[in-house]
């Protein structure tokens, strides 16, 4: 199964996703930390360029785990971009229609701590934390994904909350056969840049 671990900022998702490594999962980190680090295109720049490299960047690095037999835990997955372009007030793009929900079997979402820790990859601020929460729900909620809450609770509670509903899940769900790969326009007509998802 692929899983989606998503939240807003600092609500303890990649600390989620090293105790899931810790536990012998595959975990996917999450790509637009990556981007920010490399610091060739910064949110706060462009944030339109920003957002359309992270789900470049998305769609190559599952590309690449389509016959990964195991469990694998995604430290957020595609649909996240189409709600952070909502929150930002841009429009987002016909792309995202076109990427097949069934690349992933649940979309754990991670709810808000009462604190916020600032970084140098972290931007946002607690408030914006909370508003993209409901976001992101409705980005995997409407494309028929299961959405599985995670409260606010311990880093260990918290993966003992993922585990047993992974197993509950396991248990009631067929996994998917997977979509053919096909070739899809990231940029649109406008952007030639093309990607295969």
């Amino acid at each position: 199964m692929r899983l989606v671990i998503t939240g807003g900022p600092c609500v303890g998702k990649t600390t989620l996703i090293n105790l899931l490594q810790d536990q012998n999962y595959k975990v996917v980190q999450e790509v637009a930390t990556e981007i920010i680090k490399e610091g060739r295109i910064l949110p706060w720049i462009d944030r339109m360029q920003f957002q359309m490299e992270v789900l470049r960047m998305q769609l190559e690095t599952e590309r690449g785990l389509a016959q990964y037999p195991k469990d694998i835990f995604l430290d957020r997955g595609v649909f996240d971009g189409e709600a952070y372009f909502k929150i930002d007030g841009m429009a987002v793009p016909p792309i995202f229609n076109s990427i097949d929900p069934k690349r992933y079997e649940l979309a754990f979402l991670i709810e808000p701590l009462s604190f916020f820790e600032i970084n140098s990859v972290r931007w946002e601020s607690l408030e914006f934390t909370q508003q993209i929460t409901d976001q992101l729900e409705a980005a995997y909620a409407r494309r028929g994904i299961e959405v599985v809450r995670v409260p606010a609770a311990s880093p260990e509670e918290r993966l003992n909350f993922v585990l047993k509903k992974l197993k509950a899940a396991k248990k009631s769900h067929r996994t998917p056969v997977a979509a053919p790969v096909r070739k899809i326009s990231i940029y649109q007509a406008a952007m030639p840049l093309n990607v295969v998802s």
